[in-house]
C-alpha cells in the first residue's frame, strides 16, 4: 500500500496527537517561578553553597551607565565551583542616583564613566548659570511677592 507524501506531511504538521483512535491536543506545561526557585535551591544544595551573612546590598554596574541595585539581597556562594547567587528584588537605576553611596564600590573600569558624569554635571551647571545671567540674575526672585500677614490671596485678586 503506497503512502501519500502530502497526507503524511499534513499529519506531521498537525499539533494534535492521535492516541487510541482519538485525537488529543498536546498539553502545554507552564512552569511557575516557584518551581524554578525550588530547582535552583536544589542545585545549590548539590554544590554545597553557603549563605553569606552581612551583605546588605549589591550593585551590578552595566556599561551603559545603569546599575542593577539589590536593596535587600540574599547571597549564596559555592566557592569551589565559582558560583555565586544573588536573590532579591533588583531595581534598575541610573548611576547618578546612587553616586554618594557607591563611590567606594567603583573600580578603575568605571573611572571614565565618573568623568563623563562630572563633565555633564559641569555643563549643566554652566548652562544654569548662563540662564540666570540672561534672565537678569535675581529677576526671577523679584517676581515672587513677599507674604504679608493679614493679607489673603482673595484680597490680591480683587
Amino acid at each position: 500500500m503506497p503512502i501519500d507524501p502530502e497526507k503524511l506531511a499534513k499529519l506531521q504538521k498537525a499539533s494534535a496527537k492521535k492516541v487510541g483512535g482519538q485525537r488529543i491536543k498536546a498539553k502545554k506545561v507552564n512552569k511557575s517561578a516557584e518551581a524554578d526557585d525550588t530547582q535552583l535551591q536544589n542545585t545549590l544544595k548539590k554544590l554545597n553553597a553557603q549563605t553569606l551573612d552581612g551583605v546588605e546590598e549589591a550593585n551590578f554596574f552595566k556599561d551603559d551607565g545603569t546599575v542593577l541595585h539589590f536593596n535587600r539581597v540574599g547571597v549564596q556562594a559555592a566557592a569551589a565551583h565559582n558560583t555565586y547567587t544573588f536573590s532579591g528584588f533588583a531595581q534598575q537605576k541610573n548611576i547618578t542616583e546612587l553616586i554618594p553611596g557607591i563611590l567606594p564600590q567603583l573600580g578603575a573600569e568605571n573611572l571614565s564613566l565618573l568623568q563623563k558624569i562630572a563633565e555633564s554635571f559641569q555643563q549643566n551647571q554652566g548652562a544654569m548659570d548662563a540662564l540666570k545671567a540672561s534672565a537678569g540674575g535675581e529677576a526671577a526672585d523679584e517676581e515672587i511677592p513677599e507674604l504679608v500677614e493679614g493679607e489673603t490671596f482673595e484680597d490680591d485678586v480683587e
